[in-house]
């Protein structure tokens, strides 16, 4: 039986957060790496292989309202196609392209509406049941809908302002995909909660989601929460969870696999640094 998570309500946020302030992004670095018909993006710190899963802080310092803001990797670019993740098992978790029949994956559906990412230190916990979707957890970090106008990189890192939070429900998985502001660009001032983003912006990152899998033959995809989106307070507490799930992955309290093989964490520094 999976473990119930507590349920969230809307009630001001007293978070307890490891803040990586020593974490300076600027000391990342990206090369290629694996096979040619393959690359891998490997990342490095400082000169030293890094993951960009458990080795990039959750969160890096807070918001003026004193919120968490938190770290967020770019993955698939917005207006492409190409699927590129974080890999759980291969060493380091470099970002590769997904592959289905070893043939590498596109969105059929169409471009990327958004920036799509990560944010490091998370994990959703297929044993751990959300109360508001009645599911487990995806097996992967969150995911992030950056909503900002110009494209992201894949393997940049940024911080970011949550803002939101749908929750979508993948073959009976809970699959929650973070709405976020990258705080250093110009329009995040216009941005501080779910009701500065537009409805119609919303709506169409809802549809997106809700039908990207048709043009591959499958059925839509639902929604837990009656559809809606979430605010900024819900959405941290999300948040937050998957992070608490992470630290107990790393903690050898729960296991993690990908396609039969186990998922790569390391030699556990990350967690420590965190604590």
């Amino acid at each position: 039986v999976g473990m119930k998570m507590r349920a969230i309500t809307a009630v001001p946020l007293l978070v307890a957060v490891a803040y990586g302030t020593e974490f300076d992004v600027s000391k990342v670095s990206l090369q290629r790496g694996g096979p040619e018909h393959d690359p891998h993006l490997m990342f490095n710190y400082g000169g030293e292989a890094m993951s960009p899963w458990h080795d990039i802080p959750f969160s890096t310092g807070t918001d003026e309202d004193g919120t968490p803001l938190l770290s967020f990797v770019c993955e698939i670019p917005k207006g492409t196609t190409a699927k590129f993740e974080i890999h759980k098992s291969v060493p380091h978790n470099p970002i590769i392209q997904d592959k289905k029949k070893d043939k590498p994956r596109f969105y059929k559906y169409g471009p990327s509406l958004v920036n799509y990412g990560a944010i490091p230190q998370t994990w959703e916990d297929p044993s751990t049941v959300h109360p508001d979707t009645g599911f487990g957890g995806d097996n992967d970090p969150i995911d992030v809908l950056q909503i900002n106008e110009k494209p992201c990189e894949t393997g940049e890192v940024m911080t970011v302002r949550v803002l939101g939070t749908l929750a979508l429900v993948d073959d009976d998985e809970t699959d929650w995909k973070l709405i976020v502001t990258d705080v250093n660009q110009a329009e995040a001032s216009l941005y501080k909660d779910i009701s500065d983003v537009p409805a119609e912006k919303v709506s169409a990152m809802r549809e997106w989601f809700r039908l990207y899998k048709t043009a591959e033959g499958k059925g839509e995809n639902k929604f837990g929460l009656k559809e809606r989106a979430m605010g900024k307070v819900y959405a941290l507490e999300v948040a937050l969870e998957t992070h608490e799930s992470w630290r107990r992955l790393m903690n050898a309290e729960a296991p993690c696999d990908f396609d039969g093989e186990a998922c790569w964490l390391g030699d556990k520094k990350a967690l420590e640094d965190e604590l």
